[in-house]
Parts: C-alpha cells; sequence; structure tokens
C-alpha cells in the first residue's frame, strides 16, 4: 500500500508552521483526546502502546514532538530523515502495517480540527494537515517497507518456550524457538523482539519487546526479564510461564547493534540493560578489541549474569575490565573493580569521542549519561524501549 501525495502550496505550508505554537500549547488536550478517539473508534490498535508509557504521557510527548518537527520543516521534511527512520525502525518492531495509516491520520487529523481555533479551521486548513500527514506517512511506509523486506517473516510467529533459568533473584531467562521448526534467523548483536501475550481475563494482547540476551548457538533465542512490581507481563514471566508455553513473535529489530571497529569499546549496562550489551561485549572481545563494561545496579540481587562475566574476565583479563556501582547495599564479591554508590557523571570522564560507546538502561540513567556524552562531542549508540526520551 502506498499513500499518494500531492504538491502542498506556499498558502498551505504557512498554514501548517503558523500551527506550531498553537500544537505547543494545547499538546497536552490533544494527546489525551486523541488517543482516546483512536482506541475507541479502533480498539485492535491498543496492541501497539504500552499503557505504561501511556500513563507517563511518553507515547503522547512523542506523538507532539513528531508533529511540531513535520510542522516546522513540511517545506524540507528531508531535514527530519533522522527522526523517520527512527519512528519507522520502531514500527517495524511493532508490526506497524500500512493500512493502518489511514485510520491513524484520520483520527489525528479530526482531533486537530477540534482544538484548534474555529476561525482557523476550514476545509483548507483541513486539507493542508491532510496533505502534510500524507507526505509523513508516505515517508515512513516507504521506510518500513524497505526494512520488512529483509525480515524472515511479517507478522508474529508461534515460538515455544524451551528452558527457563533463574539468572539473579531478580531476573529469569527464558528459551524459545519456532513451533514449525524452521531455522531463527541470527540477530545483529544488540537486537530486540516484539512479543505478544495473552494473559487470562485480558481481553486484547499485550505487547512487550525484549532485548535478545544471547547471540544464538543453536535454534533459540534468549531473553532475560526483571521482575516489575506490578508488571502484567514480567509478573507473568516470573510466576506463570512454563516449557512448552506458546508465545507470539516479531522478527529480530532495532538499530542499536555492534559494529566492528578499531577502537576501544565502552559499555554502560543499568540494571538489566546489560541484557542487550553481552553479545556486543563478547563480540569485542573475540575480535580483540579492549572493553570496558560500567554495571550499575541497586543491589547484588538484582545484578545478572555475574558468572558469565567472571568467566569474560577470566578468558580476556587484559581486554576486560568491568566496573561495578552497587548503589543500595554493601558488596563484598566484585567480579573486578567496584563502588559501594551509584555511577556519576564524573565516572565518564576518561571517554573521548575516539571510544566507541554504547548506552542501555533505565531512561533517567540513559538520558543522564547521553546528555553528558553528547555535550562532549560523544557519539553514543543507544536504543530506548519504547518512546524515545525528549
Amino acid at each position: 500500500m502506498t499513500v499518494e501525495t500531492q504538491p502542498i502550496s506556499p498558502t498551505q505550508i504557512q498554514m501548517i508552521k503558523d500551527s506550531v505554537p498553537i500544537l505547543d500549547h494545547v499538546h497536552v488536550q490533544l494527546a489525551e483526546k486523541f488517543y482516546k478517539r483512536l482506541f475507541k473508534r479502533y480498539p485492535e490498535f491498543k496492541v501497539y502502546f504500552n499503557t505504561t508509557n501511556q500513563k507517563l504521557l511518553r507515547q503522547p510527548r512523542i506523538l507532539i514532538h513528531t508533529l511540531i518537527k513535520v510542522a516546522e520543516n513540511i517545506d524540507n521534511l528531508s531535514g527530519i530523515q533522522e527522526e523517520f527512520e527512527r519512528i519507522a525502525s520502531k514500527h517495524v518492531g511493532l508490526q506497524v502495517r500500512p493500512d493502518h495509516y489511514p485510520k491513524f491520520g484520520d483520527v489525528l487529523i479530526d482531533t486537530i480540527c477540534d482544538l484548534f481555533p474555529r476561525e482557523m479551521v476550514d476545509d483548507e486548513f483541513r486539507e493542508a494537515w491532510q496533505m502534510a500527514y500524507d507526505k509523513m506517512a508516505s515517508i515512513l511506509i516507504g521506510l518500513e517497507s524497505d526494512e520488512y523486506s529483509t525480515k524472515a517473516w511479517f507478522g508474529f510467529k508461534e515460538f515455544r518456550v524451551t528452558k527457563l533459568q533463574r539468572e539473579c533473584i531478580e531476573s529469569i531467562s527464558f528459551y524459545i524457538t519456532p513451533v514449525d521448526g524452521k531455522q531463527i534467523p541470527k540477530p545483529k548483536r544488540g537486537q530486540y523482539l516484539c512479543m505478544r501475550w495473552q494473559l487470562p481475563g485480558h481481553e486484547n494482547e499485550i505487547s512487550r519487546v525484549y532485548s535478545i540476551s544471547e547471540y544464538p548457538k543453536g535454534n533459540e533465542y534468549r531473553f532475560t526479564v526483571r521482575y516489575i512490581p506490578g508488571g502484567q507481563i514480567s509478573g507473568h514471566i516470573h510466576s506463570n510461564l512454563k516449557i512448552g508455553d506458546i508465545v507470539h513473535v516479531a522478527p529480530p529489530c532495532g538499530s542499536c547493534y555492534y559494529e566492528k571497529s578499531s577502537k576501544d569499546l565502552v559499555m554502560l549496562a543499568g540494571g538489566n540493560g546489560i541484557t542487550a550489551l553481552l553479545s556486543m561485549i563478547e563480540a569485542g572481545l573475540e575480535d580483540g578489541r579492549n572493553v570496558k563494561l560500567l554495571y550499575s545496579n541497586r543491589s547484588p540481587d538484582s545484578r545478572s549474569f555475574g558468572p558469565m562475566l567472571r568467566e569474560y574476565k577470566r578468558i580476556y583479563p587484559d581486554q576486560l575490565q568491568i566496573v561495578e556501582f552497587i548503589s543500595r547495599a554493601r558488596y563484598i564479591d566484585p567480579i573486578d573493580q567496584y563502588n559501594n554508590r551509584s555511577l556519576t557523571l564524573e565516572d565518564l570522564d576518561f571517554i573521548t569521542p575516539e571510544h566507541d560507546v554504547y548506552l542501555i538502561g533505565p531512561r533517567s540513567y540513559m538520558k543522564m549519561v547521553e546528555d553528558y556524552l553528547t555535550e562532549r562531542n560523544v557519539k553514543v549508540k543507544l536504543d530506548y524501549f519504547g518512546p524515545q526520551e525528549i
């Protein structure tokens, strides 16, 4: 499916640009009204949105941020190509389809027209926003089509749980293999999969994204999930998941993955962010690179993969340096170097643009580190699970 687009007139371009301050002013009402209307009109869309991200306004903030970026750059959308590529990658991970765009657009434009001043809203205003939306949709559909063409399957495929393994008090790993017995595609190290879960008592499936925590050695993917109090899916995995259960899985996706280089590696892992970095650490060591891991946890109970990291340190004593930060408890069994405190910005001062830096962890941790290193002209490779922080 493609979206036909028409040239936007100079008058319409100005209408779109003039919308920016009003979008900024009504952004809270716009987001709330839009999502309520979307889910009422198209309840099947609920599976694509994380309820926590909705409640904390992460997804609504991204919607408004994107709208404003499109409005500001409507006469030169190539100027925000990186933004579109980031959105398209997320959409492919969630398996967003081209036929979703007209439905999403109808609700969005209806909501914009409802909230803008009446004297601004006429047929030409609606047409201008429809054309702007169609241009954005056309770009995203094209990018997503290109990425979908590289995937081993489209949609969600049945996988069977083959193994459960406790990694620490707070985290458990589970392994899955295709029900049809076909060979799994090898992911890029650092990529994730989107899964859909049907829980008892829930009308709709629930989507979650999990990093592949081990580069596949056989025909299985491994994922490691930390228990989150009150978390629907993490609670199910820790309490109810069993060998033989079926989960529905999209193909590997994600734009933050290991890239070969001669640069020294710096890996910043906050809590369960280690899951996305493990296979990249392994690849870097195998490639002969120096690797420094800064690994932050609340307590020893929340530190996953201690034995594996200890083994890496034994095999690569001169290449691998591990610096742990345990913030809430005294720790007496360090793998390498250890600090009984949280990571601070001063701990990052050794990092220069000559390092290859990867960052995965809680949102506040990632935002703090990313902002600091960006100010120092250090390029950081990262991925937010769900909407990006803005």
